[in-house]
């Protein structure tokens, strides 16, 4: 692979490297899916670089574009604007580590797949299996919430899985939520985030196979025989 075919790739592992030195004051951080969906996708980069016969590749880039893109339009539309001085000072927290965790890194994975990896027959169980990472990650939390850790008192690192806040796992606040809690319990917040996960999926899956159809038909219209 050419270092103009890898440029997507590189200033990718470029971004998510900075970002996470810039954050290595914080460790309880990378207990974020924020953090650890750039490192999953910094993974699977590096992987396509240094071992691109992997079979299991697509499939995890697939999931990985996913989950970065929900980090962030989350972000964008939720998270990043209530943060005080709103979004453009949040996205320059910790030296602009916020800017490459939220919009450089997500902006070059989108830039990197539809390059690279939207020629990949992609089918719908690949949908399904975007959702892996989000479920993974919510058990992963509910671990480490039984173990004792605190994110500034709730039992989650985002108020809105916060299981114990008022609102519990199946309640509802009627006042005193805020954008960040959504006024519902977590369970309904879990079925909230796994539909826009299925829908980023869905997406993502539409436009990988136009993209394909159009490389493909360029290609057949190219070709001599045509």
């Amino acid at each position: 692979m050419t270092i103009r075919a890898s440029l997507p790739k590189l200033l990718l592992l470029a971004s998510t490297g900075y970002a996470v030195l810039n954050l290595l004051h914080w460790p309880l951080g990378f207990t974020f899916f924020t953090q650890l969906s750039n490192l999953y996708i910094a993974a699977v980069v590096l992987l396509q670089l240094l071992r691109p016969e992997l079979r299991a590749l697509p499939a995890l880039k697939f999931g990985a574009v996913v989950s970065i893109f929900v980090t962030f339009f989350v972000y964008l539309t939720v998270l990043g604007p209530v943060m005080p001085g709103g979004l453009a000072a949040a996205y320059a927290q910790d030296h602009g580590a916020s800017f490459c965790l939220h919009l450089l890194t997500p902006a070059l994975a989108f830039w990197d797949f539809f390059r690279s990896d939207a020629l990949y027959p992609y089918r719908r169980r690949h949908v399904l299996l975007a959702l892996l990472p989000p479920i993974a990650y919510f058990l992963f939390i509910l671990a480490l919430g039984q173990l004792g850790v605190r994110w500034r008192g709730r039992m989650a690192p985002y108020p809105f899985l916060d299981y114990g806040s008022q609102a519990g796992w199946f309640g509802f606040l009627s006042e005193g939520g805020s954008v960040w809690q959504l006024r519902i319990g977590t369970f309904y917040a879990v079925l909230v985030l796994l539909a826009l996960f299925c829908a980023a999926a869905g997406a993502l899956l539409l436009l990988a196979r136009r993209r394909r159809k159009r490389v493909l038909r360029s290609q057949t219209e190219n070709s001599p025989a045509g």
